[in-house]
């Protein structure tokens, strides 16, 4: 089997498994994205600016 046709297969399966995620699963969505700054903001600064007014617990 080609490389090529391993990471085809890979990114393939990836791109699935995120699709099933986001559409079928009933899970909440992760705590991070009730905050209006991006992880990275989050992760270095600690700071969330809540970006829904009825949450009531940032990440």
């Amino acid at each position: 089997m080609n490389m090529r046709w391993l990471i085809y297969l890979l990114l393939t399966g990836l791109i699935i498994a995120t699709i099933w995620r986001y559409d079928f699963s009933d899970r909440p969505d992760p705590s991070w994205t009730k905050c209006k700054e991006s992880l990275l903001i989050q992760t270095l600064t600690g700071s969330c600016t809540l970006r829904y007014e009825g949450e009531t617990e940032p990440s």
